[in-house]
């Protein structure tokens, strides 16, 4: 049974940073440069896709000295994925609300999915003001404005309008941080996903404890239900 979907909540960059007396911001620094790690390790796993949680809705919520750190270490992960573009083959991807964003990180956003988009690789998804029933309400909306006489919603029509409707739904997902709960992540997508909670904090989740998980769901049985 391999994965084809994984899906990451990756949590605890302020939790590693204050334990270890250093500021938030060095958590969050160390967390971004460990993501590029991970998408190689999934990437020698033979992982078709790739879905993290880089910032929700709701982390708008944060002291305004967090938000303007977070937004320019957005822009240098931006940058970093800019370079790395023609070193390999990934197809990267934006979901979420992206309107809130200054012009510049939208404008590095359309440049890295443009550039990726006819890659052949595995398909590295951002959700960046991204939430669940976000999702949910944003699709409920498209189909009211392009749909006006359609009579029945079914599930694969549903999902033909949310984010993610060109890819499969997540067969994994893994949670670092020690929090277990889905904090309003792919409500839509999750609906069959094996779940996984790690006490491990973001920036300590590394490829050996990515091999462990995938051992992990390989060991389990997967009925839908049945």
């Amino acid at each position: 049974m391999s994965i084809k979907h994984l899906a990451i909540i990756m949590d605890g960059n302020r939790r590693w940073a204050l334990s270890r007396n250093l500021k938030s911001y060095e958590g969050h620094i160390k967390g971004a440069n460990n993501l590029f790690n991970i998408i190689e390790s999934v990437n020698k796993n033979k992982i078709d896709f790739l879905t993290v949680f880089v910032f929700s809705t709701e982390n708008w919520k944060r002291s305004k000295t967090e938000i303007s750190f977070l937004m320019d270490l957005l822009v240098k992960f931006l940058d970093d994925t800019i370079q790395k573009i023609n070193s390999n083959d990934y197809k990267v991807r934006f979901i979420g609300n992206l309107v809130p964003f200054k012009k510049n990180i939208i404008k590095k956003i359309n440049f890295i999915q443009d550039n990726t988009s006819n890659n052949k690789g595995i398909t590295i998804t951002i959700a960046l003001n991204f939430g669940g029933r976000y999702d949910i309400i944003n699709a409920t909306n498209k189909i009211l404005n392009t749909q006006p006489r359609l009579k029945l919603i079914d599930e694969e029509n549903f999902k033909n309008f949310t984010f993610n409707n060109c890819i499969p739904d997540p067969d994994l997902l893994i949670r670092t941080g020690g929090e277990m709960r889905l904090s309003n992540f792919l409500l839509w997508d999750l609906a069959y996903t094996e779940l996984m909670f790690l006490p491990q904090m973001w920036p300590e989740f590394d490829e050996q404890i990515l091999n462990e998980c995938i051992m992990n769901y390989n060991n389990r049985i997967r009925k839908y239900g049945e």
